[in-house]
């Protein structure tokens, strides 16, 4: 079984070598996200959920399990990502230009630190930027002061401000503190797939704000409304998961938001859409809940 990491800042995961377009190609090769972002239609977001062309992202520095490889692709396990499909992790296809060619590990204790703030710049030694990482990257790091975090990548050695791993939200539990770190993100544009603040999709959304605090959660919907707590109507409270699902919300679970109190729910609502916090009961959603989970307790 052969390990390998991601050596860009976000990877997207494919579900299929041919779910790529023309336009995709120059992302394919340099891994520029935002690039890709820019230049993508509204017809084109739309095509990526109709034909569920982006299954999830993986993140700079996560491992995964290759399983075998096509060509130019690489078909992989995203071993952060829980999931029913596969024990190993998310399964789907990753261009071999975004992966390391090994997994070298160190031969000495180091502890890893998780990226809490939306973007974060991983510099050299002499601080010119490296990379752009989005928030819920997780790196091994060596030493730090109070300023900055020495860190080792799949790019080698580095660092990022100390502050990138401080949380600038409060709150009197991680409910709430998962709540505040969601609300930061409202009116981020809905992507299909996405696990970043470049792009959500309704359980990435979730799942990346839990990752964020090390809260382990699985990346879709139905497997996180299969996990966590149950918890009443009466019970909700702020960072609890809320679910909708087909047949008003007897059939599969399609749609997730976190609980936001008063009613209200903070999601991910659909292509086009961006982050949002709007009533629960006056939402579209509504007739199809299905139940809610806590993960954070």
């Amino acid at each position: 079984m052969e390990i390998r990491r991601i050596k860009v800042p976000t990877a997207l995961v494919w579900s299929a070598p041919t779910a790529a377009t023309k336009t995709d190609q120059t992302y394919l090769q340099n891994g520029d996200l935002t690039a890709w972002l820019t230049a993508l239609t509204p017809e084109a977001r739309q095509r990526l959920t109709d034909t569920n062309g982006i299954v999830t992202e993986a993140l700079f520095n996560d491992r995964v399990v290759l399983d075998h490889q096509e060509g130019e692709w690489a078909h992989v396990f995203v071993t952060r990502q829980a999931n029913r499909m596969e024990r190993r992790g998310y399964p789907g296809w990753i261009p071999m230009a975004q992966l390391t060619t090994s997994d070298a590990e160190l031969e000495y204790p180091t502890t890893t630190v998780r990226l809490v703030q939306p973007t974060t710049e991983l510099v050299d030694a002499d601080q010119q930027v490296i990379l752009e990482l989005p928030m819920g990257t997780i790196l091994t790091t060596t030493s730090q002061d109070s300023e900055w975090i020495q860190v080792v990548t799949p790019l080698g050695n580095g660092q990022i401000p100390a502050q990138a791993a401080r949380l600038s939200v409060n709150g009197v539990d991680d409910g709430d503190r998962i709540l505040a770190l969601g609300r930061q993100f409202v009116d981020t544009p809905y992507l299909w797939g996405g696990i970043t603040p470049a792009g959500f999709d309704c359980s990435g959304f979730v799942y990346a704000l839990h990752r964020a605090l090390g809260i382990p959660v699985p990346r879709d919907a139905q497997d996180q409304f299969a996990n966590g707590y149950p918890v009443a109507p009466e019970e909700l409270t702020a960072g609890d998961l809320v679910f909708f699902a087909t047949d008003h919300g007897t059939g599969d679970i399609h749609h997730v938001g976190l609980y936001a109190g008063a009613g209200q729910i903070l999601h991910a609502p659909k292509p086009g859409g961006k982050v949002e916090e709007i009533s629960m009961a006056k939402s579209a959603f509504a007739p199809e809940y299905a139940g809610a989970r806590r993960f954070w307790q």
